[in-house]
């Protein structure tokens, strides 16, 4: 029985699944994001409707469900209208998504130039570090980490 776990995807700030559920087949997980997608939206369908459950199997994200394509306050709608509303709603959360990301940009780049000036500075915010401690690996693993030199330098 494959594994998995959900991750709520608001735009501004991911929410990791801490527990994993096994199911006997994908089905039934995405039932139960549907279930869970329905329970948080229950009552605040304006607020949530451009927020996104994704679904993790082993690890692996398989599904998406946003969560206007299950509000049923838009069942109203006539199909085509109804695609477009779910589509804004997707494009507002990746623009929130942009300026969360462009906040922690400059919030990080305010603390490493205190930092450098020997201020003080915003060391962590919502529990996680203002300033990171790793960078992606854009040399595809052409260097050793942490030395900065390429394999084979000394």
């Amino acid at each position: 029985m494959p594994l998995y776990t959900f991750a709520l995807e608001d735009g501004e700030r991911p929410v990791e699944d801490e527990t994993a559920l096994w199911f006997a087949d994908r089905d039934r997980a995405l039932d139960h994001a549907h279930n869970v997608v329905d329970e948080l939206m229950k009552g605040r369908e304006l607020q949530t409707r451009s927020w996104r459950l994704d679904v993790y199997e082993d690890g692996r994200r398989v599904e998406e469900v946003p969560f206007a394509r299950i509000d049923r306050t838009l069942d109203h709608l006539h199909p085509a209208l109804r695609t477009a509303v779910e589509h804004s709603y997707d494009t507002m959360r990746s623009f929130r998504e942009a300026m969360s990301a462009a906040r922690t940009t400059v919030r990080e780049s305010r603390a490493l130039v205190a930092l450098s000036r020997g201020k003080p500075y915003l060391a962590t915010e919502a529990g996680q570090p203002t300033i990171r401690t790793s960078l992606p690996d854009l040399d595809h693993g052409n260097r050793r980490r942490g030395t900065g030199r390429r394999r084979g330098e000394s």
